[in-house]
């Protein structure tokens, strides 16, 4: 509790705009020092404790604080994640889909002889060698659930500061809100990549609600979820409202035989109710017009367009980061625009190389995933599945989602084949006795 009100505090200052800029600026740069600082001593814990803490930071950074370059947290995940697989003693490889990856990380690298765009193109390799790399140090060192569940829990409390960052915007009042993703509602901070962050960790709080070791900070998790969650929707970007509500779907699907999970969501209701008239005051009704508008905001255009592109240039595609060029030079588009969702943008830009090679890394994921025992593979499906919807309704953009993929990863069931064995073995015995 202590910490999610000092992080809510704190989101609020620096919304407020308190602090001058520059003390924001080096605040974060510490973060960023601090977290590398962890993975120089091979402490892989203290790192995962901190970078949250750099991920929800850096959309502020993105909107504010221009002197702080755009891709200094991709840069950074890349040095620390070259020093952590260095640093950290090598085990054995517990899954080499990772190699998809990596190989789709060096076609784009190959892949950009002649950029339309240099920027654009920079920027996407380096978000691509800062996907791959995390996965491939998680491929070698699995995660123990203590590690994990702290990462989570620091992520729930950054989120808390970029809350208090998008209230502010509801406390100084003013906000026209229209039948779009709204800055205004989100205090200058891009909706659709906020909405993506939020809607992350609030499945985290959610998580944690229907986690039995965490029963006594249930009501403390359900209020926490109903304050976030109104933020994220306040966005006025569908993303993150459909980001949890896939995963509680899903979860609900894992646990279908355990009805004390039912009994356990029934508590969110209240909330829920809650949040759901706020925000329809709030908005004076423009919430409902929103989410009643058919449409994707024009992604299923550019779906369409990508694969336009893909049909003219079947083998090796238009090259990397060449794709917001050609659909405008092509008509396909009236403006230059990103593809907003990866699987698209690698067959437009790579062709079947990169399709294979893209959307192979996937296939092999879902496939290791479903090999596991029941709770690596449930939470693993969970981390694979928000990664997927982020990177179809965002793009490649936010920081969390190379994070996401290396929890998928780095969760694979530990136990030897033969104890497996015996243990399926001694499980069934007890079913059919």
């Amino acid at each position: 509790m202590p910490h999610f009100i000092a992080a809510f505090i704190i989101g609020l200052v620096v919304g407020f705009k308190t602090l001058p800029s520059n003390i924001v600026g080096y605040a974060y740069m510490g973060i960023i020092l601090l977290a590398f600082i962890r993975c120089l001593q091979g402490n892989v814990a203290g790192f995962l404790s901190v970078i949250p803490y750099a991920i929800y930071g850096e959309i502020f950074m993105r909107a504010f604080v221009k002197w702080v370059p755009y891709l200094t947290l991709q840069y950074s995940l890349i040095a620390c994640f070259i020093v952590l697989i260095f640093r950290t003693p090598l085990q054995k490889c517990h899954f080499r889909g990772y190699m998809f990856l990596l190989l789709f990380t060096l076609l784009e690298l190959a892949n950009n002889v002649l950029p339309y765009k240099v920027d654009v193109s920079r920027a996407i390799l380096v978000n691509s060698a800062a996907l791959m790399l995390p996965v491939l140090w998680a491929s070698y060192h699995p995660l123990k659930p203590v590690v994990l569940n702290r990462f989570i829990n620091n992520v729930k409390i950054a989120c808390l500061f970029l809350v208090g960052v998008v209230y502010v915007a509801h406390i100084s009042g003013n906000i026209d809100y229209g039948g779009h993703s709204n800055s205004d509602a989100s205090n200058g901070l891009a909706p659709v990549q906020l909405s993506g962050y939020i809607g992350v960790a609030c499945s985290f709080f959610f998580f944690s609600i229907m986690n039995n070791e965490q029963s006594q900070h249930r009501w403390l998790n359900i209020l926490v979820l109903g304050f976030c969650g109104t933020a994220m929707v306040l966005t006025f970007s569908r993303g993150g409202l459909y980001f949890l509500g896939v995963i509680v779907v899903m979860y609900l699907w894992y646990n279908r035989a355990k009805a004390r999970n039912y009994a356990l969501f029934i508590l969110l209701v209240p909330v829920v109710l809650i949040s759901y008239h706020f925000v329809v005051e709030q908005t004076q009704g423009k919430i409902l017009e929103r989410y009643q508008q058919e449409g994707s905001s024009n992604r299923d255009v550019l779906v369409m367009a990508g694969y336009k592109v893909f049909e003219k240039h079947p083998w090796i595609g238009v090259g990397t980061g060449n794709f917001n060029t050609v659909i405008v030079r092509d008509e396909l588009f009236p403006v230059e625009s990103g593809a907003h969702n990866e699987f698209i943008r690698a067959a437009a830009e790579h062709g079947i190389v990169g399709l294979i090679l893209y959307w192979g890394f996937f296939f092999s994921l879902f496939y290791n995933i479903s090999r596991r025992a029941h709770i690596q593979k449930q939470y693993a499906m969970y981390f694979t599945v928000l990664m997927c919807m982020i990177i179809i309704h965002n793009g490649l953009k936010i920081s969390i989602q190379p994070f996401l993929l290396m929890l998928a990863v780095a969760t694979p069931s530990l136990l030897p084949q033969k104890v497996k064995n015996v243990y399926s073995r001694t499980y069934q015995q007890r079913v059919t006795a």
